[in-house]
């Protein structure tokens, strides 16, 4: 993207942002936080999702005085862009930054069902950021702990009652990787989660740009330390069924050892003496006849 320096000689330099276009590949890029003159939520708050992000899912997937909501607000981004666009919007937030923004857990959201045309959801990633001090911040729960999905799989039930059949979500969100505990594939785990409820419409990869990324004591403990930093963010686009089953909540199973099942060595010698897994009648006169032939061939 071109940037143009609309200053006279003499002034600062200063950066005019392009404008606004649909993105067409399966790759998203933005070239600032916000786009326009103004800003949509506020770009200090910590994990604020690009808004670029959010106009290209709302243009595409719904149309004016449609209803958009987010289950987690944050700086209220959403609500900006969805106003922009002419588009009605809810926020929700267990720690509200403004007033627009009704304190609710997401787990358990105060609208009827099939109200919302689209649902957009911005979930924290483990434990890396300190949204807040209430007790029902999912952020504090670790993605390396069954009750982090089971917070997050009701949340994905909530979404799924609230949207109308047909219409669209979004939600986007990072894997997890610490020095001492290792890697956590949250996108994976919550994409499988999503697929119980919703049909996959595609999963975009969007760049970060994330200021640690181009820190060098960042980069230098991730050469040295032999991992890699978070470098891109899933969007997980996902449409509701218009014929909905219900969906029962259940708790998640997280299996902390390999997942290939090891070989249950009492069950193989049981089988053995119950016959199961010997060769049939048929099998071994075949074998035997493919003995003969190489006896008489002098094998």
């Amino acid at each position: 993207m071109n940037m143009k320096n609309t200053n006279k000689p003499g002034m600062k330099y200063k950066k005019t942002k392009p404008p606004l276009q649909r993105q067409v590949t399966t790759l998203w890029d933005y070239p600032s936080q916000n786009y326009g003159d103004k800003m949509q939520g506020n770009q200090n708050y910590i994990g604020a999702t690009p808004s670029y992000i959010i106009w290209n899912l709302l243009d595409r997937y719904t149309k004016e005085k449609d209803l958009v909501v987010d289950p987690m607000c944050g700086s209220g981004t959403t609500l900006d862009v969805a106003r922009d666009l002419n588009r009605r919007a809810l926020g929700y937030d267990v720690n509200p930054t403004r007033d627009d923004i009704f304190r609710v857990d997401a787990r358990k959201l105060p609208l009827e069902d099939q109200k919302a045309d689209f649902v957009f959801i911005d979930p924290p990633y483990s434990t890396h950021v300190n949204y807040s001090d209430s007790p029902q911040c999912i952020g504090k729960l670790h993605a390396d702990c069954n009750e982090y999905y089971d917070a997050l799989r009701l949340v994905i039930t909530e979404i799924n009652r609230i949207l109308k059949p047909g219409k669209y979500m979004g939600l986007y969100v990072s894997d997890s990787h610490e020095i001492k505990k290792g890697f956590f594939p949250i996108g994976f785990e919550l994409f499988e989660i999503l697929r119980e409820f919703f049909i996959p419409v595609d999963i975009i990869a969007v760049v970060r740009h994330n200021k640690t990324l181009e820190m060098g004591n960042y980069r230098k403990a991730a050469d040295e330390g032999n991992f890699f930093l978070r470098g891109f963010n899933y969007l997980f686009i996902m449409q509701k069924p218009d014929k909905v089953k219900a969906v029962p909540p259940k708790k998640r199973q997280v299996k902390k050892a390999s997942p290939y099942k090891p070989v249950n060595k009492s069950k193989v010698d049981t089988d053995k003496q119950s016959g199961q897994n010997q060769p049939t009648k048929n099998q071994r006169a075949r074998a035997l006849a493919r003995q003969k032939k190489r006896e008489a061939k002098g094998l």
